[in-house]
């Protein structure tokens, strides 16, 4: 028997259902966390959700768009989701942790973000698999990579 093993790198969508199960647990971690590592928490989820959406807004929804007879209302439906996402995390860090507001505020957005990975995973996963060659899904989680490297590198 040959010693080989054929690695199989992720296709976009593991590497956005990874990500949307990092983001699960920064909600957890955000949630469950005292002041100080709340904080950390709660920046370190603005960032994964900033970096995944930068990623799905130039990898994953405009193939999405252009599958099947509804794509395009799937593709405009979770980019429209994703901005009051981002509207809302950006509005909680401007509110601070502190403030006592903070946690109902979260419990919302978390909700929200929760809703929008399930609506991701459910409508817009299945356009990716059947409608994409595999090969460019692997290529799209490459892309996808490099976008967020050098949006970490700025």
């Amino acid at each position: 028997m040959d010693n080989f093993q054929k690695v199989i790198s992720p296709d976009i969508v593991d590497v956005l259902r990874h990500e949307h199960e990092q983001i699960r647990q920064l909600c957890t971690d955000v949630r469950g966390s005292g002041r100080e590592r709340k904080k950390r928490s709660l920046a370190a989820l603005r960032q994964a959700v900033h970096r995944h959406q930068l990623g799905e807004r130039a990898v994953a929804h405009p193939p999405v768009a252009d599958s099947g007879p509804d794509g395009g209302d799937i593709a405009r439906a979770c980019h429209a989701e994703a901005e009051q996402i981002e509207r809302s995390l950006s509005e909680l860090g401007r509110l601070g942790t502190e403030h006592a507001d903070f946690d109902a505020g979260f419990v919302a957005l978390s909700a929200a973000l929760l809703a929008h990975a399930a609506h991701q995973e459910r409508d817009e996963f299945p356009l990716l698999r059947r409608y994409v060659p595999p090969q460019r899904l692997h290529m799209m989680a490459s892309t996808m990579h490099d976008i967020q490297i050098m949006d970490r590198q700025r």
